[in-house]
């Protein structure tokens, strides 16, 4: 679906995707544009809800492959 931006740099999206829509949503920049993610009415349920899937993984092993990453990412 197409959407037109005018000068001011407003977003107009048509009706069908705006009635589908809450009152916030979050834009994401992402390698190939932009991603509109509707805010959760209850971002904390919605964390310990993601939280539940994680792996029972200790959080020193967590923030040593999260700097290992890092390290990578910086190097390229």
């Amino acid at each position: 679906m197409l959407a037109k931006v005018d000068q001011k740099g407003r977003l107009y999206l048509p009706k069908e995707l705006r009635k589908n829509l809450p009152k916030e949503v979050y834009l994401v920049r992402v390698d190939d544009g932009i991603l509109i993610v509707p805010k959760p009415e209850d971002p904390l349920k919605e964390l310990e809800e993601l939280g539940k899937n994680l792996p029972d993984i200790p959080i020193e092993e967590i923030k040593v492959e999260i700097l290992k990453e890092a390290e990578k990412l910086a190097g390229e």
